[in-house]
């Protein structure tokens, strides 16, 4: 089975002018409900998801059946699968404007090819935010979605003086970090639909100051996030490219 390793209590956001309240991480397991993506049965599974103010499928993320990077989540355990979103922005590339927060949220869960799929009992999975808890509830056991609280990256041991600038820029961007120790590092971009685009460190750095250079060419005007990753703890944050 193919295993993604995924950091997922410690991960520190930046805040850079972008608004996080929407950050959350959604966990899956493929065991619990309809079963069919459990027991091994998936080397990859997508999130096919909707969000809305009224109702969970205003506007829909995912396509069906291709396995294109759009929702695919990261294996953390057997058959346990994550994915990060901020949702606002995340269903705003399907035309949601309802803002924070995304009150009801939809999902099913497939394969890489949508031959299996993960649901409810014969039911799409729904997720409600609830204002008095500032939680999500959700009618799933096999499902859960958790807001990621923000924390300082000054707080995070090995990582210090992260610098990102310019931000918002138009051909090249800095990301500029101090290491404590001898360390292995990764430092990868993402988009607003959770694909990867870009790696731009992967390898050990000794200690001191470095800095990493990003262009985004051929990658439209948008939002993009940052990883930083040092062993077991990671930071993130958005970049703007006009």
């Amino acid at each position: 089975m193919k295993r993604k390793l995924l950091t997922t209590l410690s991960l520190f956001m930046i805040l850079t002018g972008a608004s996080f309240a929407q950050l959350v991480t959604i966990t899956y397991n493929a065991n619990i409900g309809s079963g069919a993506l459990g027991a091994g049965a998936a080397s990859e599974v997508y999130i096919h998801s909707g969000g809305g103010v009224a109702g969970p499928w205003e506007a829909v993320v995912g396509n069906w059946g291709m396995d294109d990077g759009i929702g695919e989540m990261t294996e953390t355990d057997d058959d346990i699968w994550e994915i990060e979103l901020q949702l606002d922005e995340y269903y705003a590339t399907a035309g949601y404007t309802g803002g924070i927060p995304v009150n009801f949220i939809g999902m099913v869960f497939r394969n890489g090819d949508g031959t299996l799929e993960g649901k409810n009992e014969g039911a799409d999975i729904i997720s409600t935010y609830d204002a008095g808890t500032d939680s999500y509830s959700t009618d799933c056991e096999c499902a859960n979605v958790a807001k990621v609280i923000p924390q300082s990256v000054n707080t995070i041991d090995g990582i210090s003086n992260i610098t990102i600038g310019p931000n918002p820029f138009t051909s090249n961007v800095e990301i500029a970090f101090n290491l404590v120790s001898n360390e292995k590092v990764t430092l990868t971009i993402y988009n607003m639909m959770g694909a990867q685009v870009a790696t731009l460190i992967n390898g050990n750095l000794g200690a001191g100051n470095h800095v990493a250079n990003w262009n985004g060419n051929n990658l439209p005007a948008g939002n993009y996030m940052y990883r930083l990753q040092t062993g077991a703890e990671a930071t993130s944050g958005s970049i703007v490219k006009l």
